[in-house]
């Protein structure tokens, strides 16, 4: 697992019940069968929109992102990597002509 699935993972074992123990945790197991309610689901939004300073988009909030650690971290990656901006590069180089 990269850093940001490990972190994904950690909040993840914070809502499951009963807790998954450390390096335990495969993630495509489904989190509703590590015992992760509606309300951990609830919960768990905040923790990841706590840890990493990020609103999940509306769109973001459904069943299928919320079903799995990997899942999760492919919802979570976009909004917390800045998106790559060629124009930006272009502008950097130009300054240092």
């Amino acid at each position: 697992m990269d850093p940001l699935m490990t972190s994904v993972a950690q909040a993840v074992r914070r809502r499951a019940d009963p807790a998954v123990p450390e390096g335990e945790l495969d993630p495509d197991t489904e989190l509703s069968a590590l015992g992760v309610t509606s309300l951990g689901v609830a919960g768990l939004l905040v923790d990841l929109e706590e840890t990493f300073s990020l609103r999940f988009p509306a769109d973001a909030v459904t069943p299928e992102v919320f079903r799995t650690v990997r899942t999760l971290t492919d919802a979570v990656r976009p909004l917390v990597t800045p998106p790559h901006r060629p124009e930006q590069e272009r502008a950097g180089t130009d300054a240092d002509s």
